[in-house]
């Protein structure tokens, strides 16, 4: 069984551009995350499909804030430890 989260080897992570996408997320009974799920589907008065939406914005928010916080500092790592030529 795959570990929940991870790729599944195979996919090749390519996305045609002019074909639709469906992402399909089984919340069972249980969950905790189903739970977060129908809180927010109720309280924000929006479709299931506009929380994961709105979801995956503030995910890739987060993921760019962290990138940038690690890239400055990657990159005067990287620049220190490779020698000069020339």
């Amino acid at each position: 069984m795959a570990v929940r989260g991870r790729q599944q080897p195979g996919r090749t992570g390519v996305f045609p551009a002019d074909k639709p996408l469906r992402a399909t997320v089984m919340l069972k009974p249980g969950d905790y995350v189903r739970g977060l799920y129908e809180e927010l589907v109720n309280d924000m008065g929006i479709s299931g499909a506009e929380v994961l939406r709105e979801a995956l914005t503030e995910l890739h928010k987060r993921e760019a804030r962290r990138k940038a916080r690690h890239s400055p500092k990657a990159a005067l790592h990287n620049s220190e430890e490779l020698p000069q030529t020339g």
